[in-house]
């Protein structure tokens, strides 16, 4: 079965514009000292969230057009959060979604079956309203995934693939003064190994997820700019690697709705 939104093929991520509002610059994260080093840090650790939760969901095998997997409302994108549509947008979200089934010799499916269906390729855009504690964004992202493994009846499934994202954000501090921000960035999946959806525990057993990104900060006196690499690995449970410039920091994959899913690494 292949799936296609028209708005996909017109709307690109450049074309995507999204504001942030910064309701305080302070998050109360130990990690990395640089501002704009934690500012990217925070962003890929939300992106992990969400992808990780749409990877728990089923990817649409004899669901109707009207379930949360294929309902693109304002809000009700499923793959913003968890299964059924509720995570952690806050406000509007919308998403557009194209999937193309394959059999075992690589043959395009008219429709996706559970025990035939070898791999899907799957490209997803959204945007919409995040909520991280004393943060607030709005976010757009697109994905151009494909998954193997799912040929019979499979217990896990391996994610491939690559994505980009472009955020910005204007405020005004404490002191009146106006900021700007701006991050544009490229992120590639590498085999990673999920459980089928329903399994539990439901997290990534193993494979990694590059980020590569460029921060713009702006203000009156100067604009500077800070090039971040995050490289995330999963392990099983439900707390990811993310090693931000060289600093390990953890992703809680497991974080409740509203609550920074970016941690401290543990010590000892």
């Amino acid at each position: 079965m292949k799936g296609t939104n028209p708005l996909l093929r017109t709307v690109g991520v450049a074309s995507l514009a999204i504001t942030i509002v910064a309701c305080d610059d302070s998050t109360g994260v130990e990690g990395p000292n640089e501002e704009m080093v934690l500012d990217a840090a925070i962003i890929a650790a939300d992106a992990t969230v969400e992808v990780v939760r749409m990877w728990s969901q089923s990817l649409g095998f004899g669901l109707m057009p009207t379930s949360p997997e294929y309902d693109t409302t304002p809000g009700n994108f499923a793959a913003a959060g968890r299964p059924g549509g509720h995570g952690s947008w806050a406000g509007k979200s919308s998403g557009t979604r194209e999937k193309t089934c394959f059999d075992e010799l690589r043959k395009e499916q008219t429709e996706c079956d559970p025990l035939t269906t070898a791999s899907m390729h799957i490209v997803r855009a959204i945007a919409g309203t995040i909520d991280r504690d004393k943060f607030t964004a709005e976010i757009a992202r697109e994905r151009d995934m494909t998954v193997t493994g799912m040929l019979g009846e499979e217990t896990h499934r391996t994610w491939d693939g690559v994505g980009t994202s472009h955020t910005s954000r204007a405020g005004v501090l404490a002191d009146g003064s106006e900021r700007s921000h701006e991050s544009r960035g490229a992120f590639t999946f590498t085999e990673v190994v999920t459980p089928i959806p329903g399994s539990e525990p439901r997290w990534p057993v193993s494979g990694t997820v590059t980020r590569n990104m460029t921060m713009t900060r702006t203000n009156a006196d100067r604009t500077k700019t800070r090039e971040v690499e995050i490289v995330i690995t999963f392990d099983g449970t439900s707390i990811a690697s993310a090693v931000v410039n060289g600093e390990v920091m953890e992703i809680d994959l497991a974080a409740k709705k509203g609550r920074s899913p970016l941690k401290k690494r543990h010590q000892g």
